[in-house]
């Protein structure tokens, strides 16, 4: 696999910001300068102008920001047991996962959190 050559780009006659733009009659990505239009072809290793790159750890996605039992606008349940306590009232929030849609529950006694696949 080629090096790619990443980072800013500059104006050789005026040191200003080269930003990417396509040639569409040529099919081809060029960087220009907006100053004083000078122009010059992407290297092909350069295709790539963007990269966004996201890591989701497992354990990231049941942390809790704040206490949901306090959060009057989230729906309740009393048709499930807690694991640690055996409450029978909990929060849920629902979410889209690879394995269908969970539900995150969070006990309003004893705070546990757990999650259930539908």
């Amino acid at each position: 696999m080629a090096s790619r050559k990443r980072g800013l780009k500059f104006c050789p006659e005026t040191n200003d910001l080269l930003y990417p733009r396509e040639d569409k009659e040529r099919r081809v990505l060029e960087y220009y300068c907006k100053t004083c239009n000078y122009c010059v072809q992407a290297d092909p290793s350069e295709w790539c102008v963007y990269v966004h790159a996201t890591v989701v750890d497992e354990k990231d996605k049941i942390t809790t920001l704040y206490d949901v039992t306090a959060d009057p606008t989230l729906p309740r349940t009393r048709d499930v047991r807690c694991p640690r306590c055996n409450h029978n009232e909990a929060v849920f929030v629902s979410e889209p996962t690879e394995q269908g849609m969970t539900l995150y529950f969070h006990c309003i006694a004893c705070k546990e959190k757990w999650r259930d696949y539908v």
